[in-house]
């Protein structure tokens, strides 16, 4: 075992009381762990997917429960340990597993949360790329999107180094076109927009009225006829509740 991991058990171990192992990959280990004293629990992201900067941006940002908080980072040369809250709450996608059909303004409040969590993470250079149910849990106050184990900083480059994402709500541009900016995470959450409102992809069927147009206007494919950021299309959202 290496010095990082020893003194982090050793810190989880003084305060903490392991409860579970969430999941298991080849590349990302994510273990629960709750408080011994409050009510407090938080995840170990054990990964070998190194994308220290963006967890190191996230460190101490307060993001008012609409991402998890990142409380502390540590790498070496193999492996990258995250501290993360844990979001009580349950998985979007499971609650879609139940067939519960959403009505439409809880769809639009569902996705203006997204966007502030969209305005939090790209004001500090971060694209999510792996917005989709899965990634989304429904708490008491709010939707808070999850996961950042795809996510990477805006560069230079003229595309992404790695492709990262989900088939059917990944941009275009996720897969080598050209760099994933604040654009492909509009596009993935118009994906979800339409998925939330009519169970399918939008290539297959969008919604009338309003609502449809915005869906169409998040997943052009050209980026330039996109909304250009999240708070272009909180913005829209809200004028749409005027049209349910």
């Amino acid at each position: 075992m290496s010095d990082i991991k020893q003194y982090i058990d050793d810190a989880l171990a003084s305060d903490y009381t392991f409860v579970q192992e969430l999941s298991k990959t080849s590349i990302h280990t994510l273990k629960l762990y709750e408080n011994k004293n409050i009510h407090k629990r938080l995840v170990l992201i054990e990964s070998k997917h190194r994308n220290d900067e963006v967890f190191r941006a996230l460190r101490g940002v307060r993001t008012q429960g609409y991402t998890p908080q990142i409380y502390e980072v540590a790498s070496e040369e193999d492996a990258l340990y995250v501290l993360e809250e844990y979001i009580e709450g349950e998985p979007l996608s499971e609650y879609l597993m139940q067939d519960k059909q959403l009505p439409k303004e809880r769809v639009i409040d569902i996705l203006i949360d997204i966007c502030e969590a969209l305005s939090i993470l790209h004001g500090l250079q971060i694209v999510h790329r792996d917005i989709k149910p899965e990634n989304i849990v429904l708490t008491v106050q709010k939707a808070c999107l999850i996961d950042f184990s795809a996510a990477k900083m805006i560069s230079g480059k003229s595309s992404d180094t790695i492709n990262l994402g989900t088939a059917g709500f990944a941009a275009p541009e996720q897969y080598g076109v050209s760099q994933s900016l604040p654009t492909a995470d509009i596009y993935a959450l118009g994906v979800l927009a339409n998925i939330l409102l009519l169970g399918v992809h939008p290539t297959a069927e969008v919604p009338g009225g309003y609502l449809g147009k915005i869906i169409q206007k998040c997943t052009q494919t050209q980026t330039a006829k996109r909304y250009q950021s999240a708070e272009q299309l909180k913005k829209a959202l809200l004028r749409a509740k005027k049209f349910i």
